[in-house]
């Protein structure tokens, strides 16, 4: 199982695995945020975590946030 989801106009999945930690987070616009979770509800909120302090991180270096090219599409 994969969902996926938007936060700050990033994208991002989170992919259900039969071992631990059950829920891997990927955003594809920037593969260097790596999280996780034990369950949906934990990955998600460590998703947006990991985004937050990546930005601000980047922001206090004085380098530009990467550029958002994935877009989530509802059908």
């Amino acid at each position: 199982m994969t969902t996926t989801h938007e936060y700050r106009g990033y994208v991002f999945t989170i992919a259900y695995q039969a071992q631990e930690p059950a829920y891997v987070v990927d955003f594809p616009d920037i593969p260097d945020i790596i999280t996780s979770g034990d369950t949906l509800a934990v990955a998600f909120a460590n998703a947006c975590e990991a985004l937050d302090l990546h930005l601000e991180s980047l922001q206090k270096l004085g380098l530009p946030w990467p550029e958002q090219t994935h877009r989530l599409v509802m059908q």
